[in-house]
């Protein structure tokens, strides 16, 4: 890919993703922060700082500020990650200095006023409630807790009522004093743009400020030595489930043989769990498989929503279907299929200029490292029916297993379900 990156004097750094003949550009300001980088005190910091870069700066209010971006039609967005926090527009490309102007002010000079603070603290505590309300949301929290305990990995992005509801204005500002500077800081642009054009604008707009040391956290925990489970009680229709696994950080030589296995086994409608779990037996309507991953930690999960009186029967499958691909080699028909998937979904990818800049973004700023098709296609095709077992071996064990579980679940079906928690074979 023709991807160029230059580093300014004063620590930001840019990134361009040309791609020609586009009428679209994507424009992303990326600060290297996120959930990762809190304390148990502040959890939730990240995300609500990122509330607040939308509600003005010295020179926009906030209706000025979607305005400016949504008035020619452009989308203007942001999200927070465990490492990672992004404000992006998607716009006609004609448009891009003005959607890079907009974003940078807002990363750079948001005042984060105290009316409009009070008010967005209540807006992210019922934010809070909402997904709490959602078990098939909730349950991935709970997960979390249960792979890294007492970590920021397993603290939940948008925090606690009670870490949101105690953040003052003074504790915002510090962080975004603290993680806010310039080598943190990169600022990506998609389309039928030029680097240099870029850079002569980025510079014009932030010149100002020097170099400093990146931002680290703490190296995550992944030990385990048995099985764990939370099982929370509610009366839902469903019984929402994830079982999670710890895998493989994100620069793994054997990233590409997970995410074939992934492929598989749920990330489709023709995947091994859609059709056990589904098609054969009729206990879920949804079931896929995910896989998470960061720099020292990942994690792979399986996630279904079941009939709450078939939910110890789905998770016997799910782990016979775990144990299945531990034991035996996949069929080679089956491994071409998944390849092909997999580089499919890698092509259709970059075909749209905000998809492509957000992926080579996160992997730049995350990692240093550039996504290249044909360097991924050249490790995707190398990738054996062995080497697929052997990943599996090592991530599909007993005591790597996690279960999480929200429903009106009986005190009997959870110990049952909690004795049963085996991968055959293991």
């Amino acid at each position: 890919m023709d991807y160029q990156v230059t580093t300014l004097e004063n620590g930001v750094r840019l990134l361009t993703v040309p791609m020609r003949s586009r009428d679209s550009s994507g424009v992303a300001v990326w600060v290297k922060t996120g959930g990762r980088y809190e304390t148990p005190k502040l959890s939730g910091v990240s995300h609500f700082l990122e509330h607040m870069m939308f509600k003005g700066t010295r020179k926009r209010n906030t209706r000025q500020i979607k305005e400016e971006i949504e008035g020619v039609g452009g989308v203007l967005n942001a999200f927070t990650g465990e490492e990672a926090t992004c404000y992006f527009s998607k716009i006609l490309k004609q448009h891009y200095p003005r959607a890079l102007e907009v974003l940078l002010d807002m990363v750079l000079n948001a005042t984060v006023p105290q009316d409009e603070m009070v008010k967005e603290k209540t807006v992210i505590l019922e934010e809070i409630k909402m997904y709490r309300d959602l078990p098939a949301h909730h349950v991935h929290d709970l997960l979390g807790e249960l792979l890294w305990p007492k970590q920021a990995l397993g603290r939940t992005l948008a925090g606690t009522p009670e870490t949101v509801s105690r953040m003052t204005r003074a504790d915002i500002l510090g962080y975004k004093k603290g993680y806010y500077h310039n080598s943190n800081i990169l600022v990506s642009v998609s389309g039928d743009v030029e680097h240099d054009d870029v850079f002569n604008r980025l510079t014009s707009l932030h010149a100002a400020g020097k170099p400093q040391r990146t931002s680290t956290f703490k190296k995550a925990e992944s030990k385990q030595g048995k099985p764990r489970t939370h099982f929370y009680e509610k009366t839902t229709e469903q019984t929402h489930l994830v079982i999670g696994l710890h895998a493989l950080p994100r620069l793994h030589p054997d990233r590409y043989k997970l995410g074939l296995l992934h492929v598989m086994l749920g990330a489709n409608m023709s995947s091994r769990l859609f059709e056990e779990v589904r098609e054969k037996r009729g206990l879920a309507y949804e079931i896929k498989t995910n896989i998470a991953a960061y720099q020292d930690a990942g994690a792979f999960t399986v996630s279904a929503g079941v009939e709450t009186e078939k939910t110890g029967r789905a998770v016997t499958v799910i782990l016979k279907e775990l144990a299945r691909v531990r034991k035996a080699l996949v069929n080679p028909g089956e491994l071409r299929r998944a390849k092909d998937y997999f580089m499919s979904q890698v092509y259709m990818g970059v075909e749209d200029t905000l998809d492509h800049l957000l992926w080579a973004g996160e992997k730049f700023l995350c990692s240093a490292e550039l996504p290249d098709k044909e360097e991924i296609r050249q490790q995707v095709e190398a990738v054996t029916l062995e080497d697929i077992r052997t990943i599996s071996k090592q991530i599909f064990r007993t005591q790597n297993l996690n279960l999480a579980l929200i429903g009106p679940v009986s005190s009997k079906m959870q110990k049952n379900i909690t004795r049963d928690l085996v991968i055959e074979g293991s």
